[in-house]
């Protein structure tokens, strides 16, 4: 045996304070009697001084003493020769992909398999210099090349998967160049069916269980302007039937349907909202399986869920409290037009260069519109020319009343929604850079601020105004992925799933989400709501065919090296039962124990 701190021997002195302790604390006892005169004539105790000695000697202190022995010989690193197989090099390679957090049929999840797989091969190679690499669409190198294990042990104890997606076979083969090292062996640690394949390379493989998976969510703008249709694909990958309950929603209102699949089959539904909220849906799937994280899935419009109005002129209080619930409302002032998503114009006439989008109230835009007087008379009913459009969408014009309808020139293309007697009362364009919408009549002029409706069309309003930015990314970006700022605007402020805010500026390209969720991004153009979800072939699959390669036997390229069996672990767990086995001792008095 041999010691790597042999001075911490010398802490066995304190046994002597130990035994000086115990003699002083055990003195005889005095017992009282009824009279002395019955203890004369009996003879002393005839026993030597070392014959008293050893009968109180009992088994609490030698505990007491085992206990210090042993504490003292595990700190002093007591170590035993013996012979270990040694490799030239080793490369253990964790697959950090999200499908690791997949649970097994054991109720372990594969990450975690993975781990003592990699500590495992520590232990049999404790002398081979080794490097540990996770690999994923983001591989990194967790511990250097080294013979020295502590890293790689630290690492691989602490190593949690990402919510990344696989890593390539290139990705794999920069990752083991970039230690410049030669390899014996290369193990792969994953589950399933590998994801890469390299000559030499040995994948020890661990099924997850059975899952079913939303592999797909997206959602997109109706053409119309309409609404919006959500699109999902669910699959079975378990060995039995699945029926339950697909459901949508967008914050306020669910579409649901009925599910049912057989083992391996997948289906593709469709699920229309024709008057979706906010910019954010969810859809989820009921199901208890290996792989919750694709059991539901976030997808987000380029729609703004805040609205920055500028309001120019005097609008009235109805006007204003319409406005307002349509949900997340900063009012602006006319001054400041370039911070404003829209600008509401009330009652004036607003200059030829007014930029972006626009609800005209009885106002007037050069080259757009021009708003006159009213007309004497009254109007005549109200005509609905187009019912069907988005605007009208929940809306019974049949309840609006116009008492003056005012003299309107549109000068450039639209759509006129609503007149009266020949008049445009609501009317809308696209224009190539921006929308406007003119509602001509004065609203003192008509019922429309006493109308249930009303809020309902300023809302419709609103939206159509401010609908999803056409150059946002139309597919949905997954965990691990670059999001570019530049389809939303220069960016202000982003804040991921836990509300924690991430560090951006104005020179900031873009962000990797590094978990599925939803990040808040506020940019000069608005806010939005960016979905990230998990790769959908990151969702377990049952392996058909095990193209696993079989772990060669440690004797088949190992030699034999010289190393040591550090028992400092033995001694410290010695220690540790003579305590208690000493507490016990002393604390239970049933137990015989000299102290006279």
């Amino acid at each position: 045996m041999i010691l790597a701190s042999p001075t911490y021997l010398s802490l066995l002195a304190l046994t002597i304070g130990i035994v000086l302790l115990y003699f002083l604390s055990t003195r005889p006892r005095r017992h009282e009697v009824s009279a002395l005169f019955l203890w004369e004539g009996f003879p002393s105790d005839p026993r030597t001084r070392a014959a008293r000695v050893r009968v109180r000697i009992d088994a609490s202190l030698l505990l007491q003493i085992l206990v210090l022995a042993a504490a003292v010989l595990a700190l002093a690193d007591p170590a035993f020769p013996t012979r270990a197989a040694r490799l030239g090099g080793l490369a253990i390679v964790l697959d950090g992909s999200a499908s690791l957090r997949a649970m097994s049929a054991d109720g372990r999840s594969s990450a975690d398999r993975c781990r003592s797989e990699a500590l495992a091969l520590l232990d049999r190679f404790p002398t081979t210099p080794v490097a540990v690499f996770e690999l994923t669409a983001s591989p990194r190198l967790l511990a250097s090349l080294s013979a020295d294990h502590e890293q790689a042990r630290r690492v691989v104890a602490m190593w949690e998967p990402t919510w990344f997606a696989n890593g390539t076979r290139q990705d794999l083969i920069d990752l083991l160049g970039s230690q410049g090292g030669t390899y014996e062996r290369i193990v792969f640690l994953t589950d399933g069916a590998p994801a890469v394949s390299l000559p030499g390379l040995e994948v020890v493989s661990f099924s997850p269980g059975e899952n079913l998976a939303l592999t797909a969510f997206s959602v997109r703008e109706n053409p119309s302007g309409s609404g919006s249709m959500g699109f999902a694909r669910v699959r079975n990958d378990t060995s039995s039937d699945y029926e339950g309950t697909l459901r949508v929603s967008d914050g306020a209102r669910r579409a649901s349907v009925s599910v049912f699949l057989a083992p391996g089959e997948e289906q593709v539904f469709v699920l229309p909202f024709p008057a979706s909220v906010g910019p954010l849906f969810t859809a989820t799937i009921d199901a208890a399986d290996a792989f919750p994280a694709d059991d539901s899935r976030v997808a987000s419009l380029a729609r703004q869920t805040e609205w920055r109005i500028r309001i120019v002129g005097d609008v009235d209080r109805y006007l204003r409290a319409a406005l307002a619930s349509v949900g997340t409302v900063r009012f602006l002032g006319a001054s400041d037009p370039t911070s404003a998503d829209l600008t509401v114009a009330c009652d004036v006439s607003l200059p030829e260069d007014t930029p972006g989008s626009i609800l005209l109230v009885h106002s007037s835009l050069p080259g757009i519109a021009e708003v006159g007087d009213d007309r004497d008379g009254e109007p005549g009913p109200l005509f609905a020319d187009a019912p069907g459009d988005p605007l009208l969408a929940s809306v019974d014009p049949l309840d609006f009343v116009v008492r003056r309808a005012p003299v309107t020139r549109l000068l450039v293309a639209g759509v006129t929604l609503l007149s009266a007697g020949g008049e445009p009362v609501l009317w809308r364009a696209d224009l190539p850079d921006r929308r406007i919408v003119v509602l001509a009549p004065d609203p003192i002029r008509t019922n429309l601020p006493l109308c249930v409706d009303f809020p309902i069309l300023v809302w419709n309003i609103i939206h159509w105004l401010s609908l999803a930015n056409p150059s946002a990314p139309s597919s949905a970006p997954v965990a691990g992925e670059p999001i570019p700022f530049s389809p939303y605007g220069t960016p202000e402020r982003l804040e991921d799933p836990s509300d924690h805010e991430i560090p951006v500026d104005a020179d900031t390209v873009g962000f990797v989400a590094r978990a599925p969720g939803v990040y808040r991004l506020t940019t000069s153009t608005g806010t939005y709501a960016v979905a990230v979800n998990v790769d959908w072939n990151e969702s377990p699959r049952p392996s058909t065919s095990s193209t696993a390669a079989p772990a060669p036997a440690d004797g088949a390229r190992a030699r034999l090296d010289s190393t040591f069996f550090f028992a400092w672990p033995i001694a410290a767990a010695l220690a540790l039962a003579f305590l208690v086995l000493e507490c016990v001792v002393y604390q239970r008095p049933g137990l015989p124990r000299r102290r006279a």
